[in-house]
């Protein structure tokens, strides 16, 4: 993956022509046709690029159409936050709301009519070569794209709400540009997250592939995953990259992970930051160093869960072990 930009981008607008300047910037150039003229236009954007995947939150006044060519190289998920809209891609048409998210292919013309008295858009863009390396990725095959994606996507159980569930976490972070979203060991893999999510949540004909028996794995590869791990813990390792790395499928990586270590990839991993967190608190002075600064740099993004987990395993407080002699 690309570095992480993590830049926000953001805008308050009053005139059409610079929303449209603006929301081509961050997304596609569009085409703006303002439908409810009994309140003055305005247009507020705020997003974030996390490596391959764009998090936008926009709002407009009144109710819009926004009609665009080809996407070409992204692929792209609205979520309703308030309001319904109507969505176009291709000659599909679907009805948006909070429980249905419109999605865009790369191909075919699309557009979207919404926010009528006011109304709330997380838009989620995609990097089309991202997404469909991350596919041949999981699922260890040869793949020329585009995905043919379904038009929508049901955010109210299964797959779908997990999806969301997961990418509202970089929605929130969006709203905290000072917090944990300049920590790539948190928003790396929230990222990756989103692709395979995504994969998994999408129904497309390459989903089976997905969902195939894992072939077995030699004892090699996994110690190979294993090493990596332990050699070097302060990589933003996400499942995908470490199965990368070892020339294997990702369920081929976790199902072996689990037959030979008895748990999971990122389990084992955190078992290893816990324990590096561990080693730092014991030498470190408690007048310079903080538990939270060391816990986050190793990647725990809640003291809350990390503070237990910590408990657990040495059988104090982390704040115990720093001031301890």
């Amino acid at each position: 993956m690309d570095d992480e930009q993590t830049d926000v981008l953001a805008a308050h607008c009053r005139a059409t022509d610079q929303a449209e300047q603006f929301g081509a910037k961050i997304y596609f150039p569009h085409r703006l046709t303002v439908l409810q003229r009994d309140r003055p236009f305005e247009m507020d954007i705020r997003a974030m690029q996390f490596g391959p995947i764009l998090v936008g939150v926009l709002r407009y006044s009144g109710e819009v159409l926004i009609e665009t060519d080809d996407l070409e190289t992204s692929y792209e998920v609205n979520v309703p936050v308030r309001g319904r809209f109507l969505s176009r891609s291709g000659s599909d048409e679907v009805v948006a709301d909070p429980g249905t998210a419109a999605v865009y292919r790369p191909y075919g013309a699309t557009s979207f009519r919404g926010f009528a008295d006011g109304g709330e858009l997380v838009g989620v863009k995609i990097d089309r070569a991202a997404l469909e390396r991350q596919l041949a990725d999981v699922a260890r095959t040869e793949f020329a794209g585009p995905l043919a994606l379904r038009p929508s996507l049901d955010l109210t159980c299964g797959p779908g709400r997990d999806w969301w569930c997961v990418t509202r976490a970089l929605v929130d972070l969006l709203g905290r540009p000072d917090g944990l979203v300049t920590n790539k060991l948190i928003t790396r893999p929230l990222a990756q997250s989103i692709l395979t999510g995504l994969l998994y949540a999408l129904d497309h004909p390459q989903v089976r592939s997905l969902l195939e028996e894992p072939a077995a794995v030699a004892p090699t590869a996994i110690k190979q995953a294993i090493d990596l791990l332990e050699d070097q813990p302060e990589e933003p390792w996400t499942v995908p990259e470490l199965a990368s790395r070892c020339g294997i499928s990702v369920r081929t990586l976790q199902d072996g992970f689990r037959r030979v270590t008895g748990t999971t990839p990122t389990a084992h991993l955190r078992a290893v930051r816990l324990r590096r967190v561990h080693s730092e608190l014991v030498v470190s002075d408690p007048s310079c160093a903080s538990v939270a600064d060391i816990a986050y740099r190793w990647g725990f993004s809640h003291l809350g869960r990390f503070a237990a987990a910590y408990a657990q395993e040495y059988g104090e407080a982390p704040s115990t072990t720093l001031r301890s002699d």
